[in-house]
């Protein structure tokens, strides 16, 4: 069962990630806190004093659980009251089940990058990226990690949807500022993120690697490219080593954590598509919260240090349903 299909009432059985597990003490004895994810969602639940003890020894190093628990409701939020649990074994579950996807095909993202690389006119910038994205040590990771773990695009396929979406924005604004050198803006868009496939970890949560938490993805992302520029003899070229920059500086500055600012004109357009891009994503996601349903505003978002506001036109069907 999907945990975003229960009801309170129902009894719950199946395999979740277990998100959180932390034995808590209060006056008459102890709590043992939990939270399950699946794909769908995430619902907390609970058990109390000696099971609760006994299954946090079990669970404690726990990523997947079986359990069976009552849905019930406490102040007002769904709750899963544990009758039994235990850690899963690998081979019970699968973890595209437990985590969220994009909603972009594998097919589809890996159609969409090849057409999109075929779009890029400068020979060594084309090779490049064609090399690291054919590359079996990256290929797979690419079109497998999310772009976030709770931002923007934190989902299963997120990095590639995220560098497609960018990608056609940059088709389009270099069609309007012709000028604009459309190869690199396009491999940029594509290969801005390459070093999330190390920073990030897909397990029965999506995480931040230790890698990933010590050098950031820009760094691993320039690293990885220039070895594939080294490896075919075009480190040296201009456009290899501009490409090279829009890697290290698309986050645009170094209060967020770039390690060189943009320094030319398409260095500055992936950071403008970049900040478009996820924004919009995180807005979307706020904005399709099943809370925030019927809202006019959103509870306080500290990344954009605002209210979102919620509310929208009236169409033909809302007023006839009123």
């Amino acid at each position: 069962m999907k945990l975003s299909d229960a009801k309170i009432g129902d009894m719950v059985l199946g395999f979740y990630a277990l998100s959180q597990c932390e034995l808590i003490p209060f006056t008459g004895g102890v709590r043992l806190q939990l939270e399950f994810r699946d794909a769908s969602g995430k619902v907390p639940g609970v058990m109390w004093n000696e099971e609760a003890e006994m299954a946090y020894q079990q669970l404690r190093t726990a990523e997947v659980v079986k359990i069976k628990a009552l849905l019930s409701s406490y102040k007002g939020t769904p709750q899963l009251q544990i009758e039994k649990i235990r850690p899963a074994k690998a081979e019970e579950y699968d973890l595209t089940e437990l985590l969220p996807a994009s909603e972009s095909s594998l097919e589809e993202l890996e159609q969409a990058v090849s057409e999109l690389i075929e779009l890029i006119e400068d020979a060594e910038i084309k090779n490049l990226a064609n090399d690291v994205l054919s590359d079996p040590q990256v290929r797979p990771r690419y079109f497998e990690v999310p772009a976030g773990t709770r931002w923007h695009h934190p989902y299963l396929r997120g990095l590639a949807e995220h560098s497609v979406s960018m990608a056609r924005v940059a088709v389009k604004v270099c069609e309007h500022y012709a000028y604009l050198d459309r190869s690199l803006v396009i491999a940029g868009a594509l290969l801005h993120d390459l070093g999330k496939i190390e920073e990030l970890t897909v397990g029965s949560t999506l995480e931040y690697s230790s890698e990933g938490r010590l050098f950031g993805h820009m760094v691993i992302g320039y690293e990885l490219l220039r070895s594939h520029a080294v490896k075919l003899g075009v480190a040296n070229d201009i456009n290899v080593k501009k490409l090279l920059h829009l890697v290290l500086s698309h986050q645009g500055k170094k209060e967020y954590s770039a390690p060189v600012e943009p320094a030319f004109e398409e260095a500055f357009v992936l950071y403008f598509i970049d900040e478009l891009d996820s924004k919009l994503n995180a807005i979307s996601r706020i904005r399709n919260k099943p809370e925030n349903e019927g809202q006019e505003f959103s509870e306080w978002v500290n990344l954009l240090g605002t209210y979102l506001y919620l509310g929208k036109k009236e169409t033909a069907d809302d007023t006839s349903k009123s």
